[in-house]
């Protein structure tokens, strides 16, 4: 038998796939772990137990949350749930609006921010716009431009392009009538674009005929219809959007046009608004500024699922994915060219995330997380897929978003754990770990530096957020200038057993009864909340080869040395059962004092051989509520056996 040395200096590859039991050829390998578990990655490729929850507030039941910040100074939370809207500011509910948006519809919803407020669509509902001014909140229908009576939106032709129209007079009050059976009683009181005119309906006669009223003066595209009636045309339309025929599914800016993608009837089209006038969707003659409309027309579901401003403008489909091009765009310069063919989910909307240059996105299929990056080299885009050492974690995505300034992008799956994305792209690391709590993810939102969720814990939600003062879940933490000996106001946690921790030292779990755990000596410093447990399993050894490495199928781990920072819990199991390791030197301790973080060269010895590709040599299970930070291992393992 003979000895292996190995040195694991990082796990910057992530949680892998047991897919990659048997490449041990990968670079990843070498760097990733069979399990991390409630673990942030760190740049330097070292890894810690992640925050905990702070809890915040009740929320009686499932919502979404939206980040709203109007400008550098003011950020607010929108918690958007069954016709109500929560707002938040600085952790207090300040404000809840009567919304239009039931439980069923708010998978759905898509956003942006405007100039002067905060644009919500979904396909059943008209466009909503949050309007925050003077301290007060509405929630208004977002209204296009009105001039001399002419309403300038969308238009489009919903009957057969043989279908043609024609009016009995060119202004003043006129009777329509179409060559096929069009007009319904949901017109009255609708514009109708004819030409270059605009013609408002008072009245249906039949399915052929209509009186309207003319806002502008009827001519159809040569002119023609300057003197008393308007030959039969095929150039009109009524409202694009409205209660028959769907309203924008998603929305975005670009280059100061705001972006509607896609309706119910009209999956496939994209809507753009004057340049610099956002109500203004006016095509006119095409002139540079002017409104834009234009189809998508391929081979496959052309299905606009979300829309992203980026190096181009980005549009994801069922099946593909889309770049907008024209510097300045234009109605003459846009172009669409159809770049990669992976496909978004259309049943919900995931929102694209913005990382470092690249769009990160959930594939159609619920199991892939892709990179969508333009090449330089090849003048497209491409879509690398990202999670592909990592699949396991991904389990149809419900929800994301990006912290910039932790480097995280946050995941909530549908089997309600939160999967995060580490990316240091100038380090090549885009690695994965999986958090999980005693409850489910069910929706996330980045507000400043603070990452807040939607939690559900049995039949309760809960809004909480990450809070690095904290190790445990919906927590609290109180500080008191007087010593306390009982905690109250825990009612979320009635019936739970909780972790707690006095003045840095963890006591005893206990069980919270009408909504009060006490003490048994006063202390002005205390965390009570949800224990949480860490994991980290490594991945089976591997031994050089003729030919490379080669796994190995049976081993012991004689000793390994843990380069630990700012630790004060070691829980772990090198085959004799999970035993801390942070133990207090007892010459120097002191009688009540809490433990003290320590950066230090933990030396463990093993017992047992190894002789299953996942028995690990050793694992890390810690739900002591204290800090922890692993930056290497050293092992020496015996083979054979």
């Amino acid at each position: 038998m003979t000895n292996l040395f190995t040195s694991k200096t990082n796990f910057s590859a992530g949680e892998l796939s047991q897919d990659l039991l048997g490449r041990v050829d990968l670079t990843a390998y070498e760097n990733g772990a069979f399990a991390l578990k409630n673990v942030f990655l760190e740049a330097t490729g070292g890894i810690h137990r992640r925050s905990g929850l702070k809890y915040i507030s009740d929320v009686e039941d499932f919502g979404r949350l939206i980040a709203f910040e109007p400008n550098k100074t003011q950020h607010f939370l929108l918690l958007i749930q069954d016709e109500a809207t929560k707002i938040f500011q600085d952790d207090v509910l300040i404000t809840t609006l009567t919304t239009p948006w039931t439980d069923d519809q708010i998978r759905q919803l898509c956003w942006c921010q405007i100039s002067d407020g905060f644009m919500i669509v979904h396909p059943d509902v008209a466009p909503q716009k949050l309007v925050y001014t003077n301290n007060t909140w509405q929630i208004v229908s977002f209204a296009f431009l009105v001039e001399d009576g002419c309403i300038y939106q969308p238009y489009v032709r919903f009957a057969g392009d043989d279908v043609t129209l024609s009016s009995s007079g060119c202004s003043g009050t006129v009777t329509l009538t179409t060559s096929a059976a069009t007009f319904e009683n949901r017109h009255v009181g609708q514009q109708f674009k004819i030409g270059d005119g605009y013609a408002q309906i008072q009245s249906v006669t039949d399915s052929t005929h209509a009186t309207a009223v003319v806002k502008k003066k009827l001519l159809d595209a040569d002119g023609v219809g300057a003197n008393t009636r308007l030959d039969p045309t095929r150039s009109w339309g009524e409202p694009a959007f409205c209660s028959a025929h769907g309203w924008p599914r998603t929305v975005c800016t670009y280059q100061s046009r705001l972006v509607f993608g896609g309706s119910r009837d009209l999956p496939n089209t994209l809507w753009f608004s004057q340049t610099g006038d956002i109500t203004n969707f006016e095509q006119g003659s095409g002139y540079d500024s002017e409104a834009i409309e234009f189809k998508i027309l391929s081979d496959q579901s052309d299905y606009i699922a979300a829309l992203f401003a980026g190096r181009h403008l980005q549009v994801f489909t069922a099946s593909a994915e889309w770049m907008v091009s024209g510097d300045p765009l234009t109605p003459a310069d846009i172009q669409l060219k159809r770049q990669t063919q992976v496909g978004s989910r259309t049943d919900l909307y995931v929102p694209p995330l913005g990382i470092d240059g690249a769009t990160i996105f959930a594939g159609a299929n619920g199991r892939e997380i892709r990179e969508f990056l333009f090449s330089d080299l090849e003048g497209i885009y491409q879509a690398r897929d990202i999670s592909l050492l990592s699949k396991h974690l991904i389990q149809h995505p419900l929800d994301m978003a990006y912290d910039k300034y932790e480097r995280q992008a946050y995941l909530v799956m549908s089997n309600g754990s939160l999967v995060v994305l580490t990316s240091f792209r100038s380090e090549d690391i885009q690695s994965w770990t999986e958090q999980i709590t005693d409850g489910q993810f069910l929706s996330v939102a980045l507000l400043g530096e603070k990452a807040y969720f939607v939690i559900q814990r049995d039949e309760a939600y809960s809004l909480e957020c990450f809070d690095p003062n904290l190790h445990t879940d919906s927590g609290h933490l109180i500080s008191s200038d007087t010593p306390v000996s009982m905690i109250e106001n825990l009612d979320h946690l009635e019936g739970k057993t909780v972790a707690l921790t006095t003045d840095g030292i963890v006591l005893d779990p206990q069980v919270v009864e009408n909504g009060c755990v006490f003490l048994l000596h006063d202390a002005r410093k205390i965390e009570v909340g949800l224990p949480f447990t860490h994991q980290v399993i490594p991945l089976p050894p591997a031994a050089a080869a003729n030919n490379g490495n080669a796994p190995v199928t049976s081993c012991r781990l004689v000793r390994a040395v843990f380069r630990l920072i700012d630790t004060q819990s070691l829980e772990i199991d090198t085959g004799t059962g999970v035993h801390q390791e942070m133990v207090p030197d007892l010459a120097a301790y002191k009688l009540d004092s809490p433990a003290t973080q320590k950066t230090k060269d933990l030396v463990l010895r093993s017992l047992g051989w190894m002789r299953s590709p996942t028995s690990p040599l050793w694992e890390i299970r810690g739900s002591s509520p204290q800090p922890f930070r692993l930056v290497s291992v050293v092992s020496d393992i015996k083979l054979g056996g």
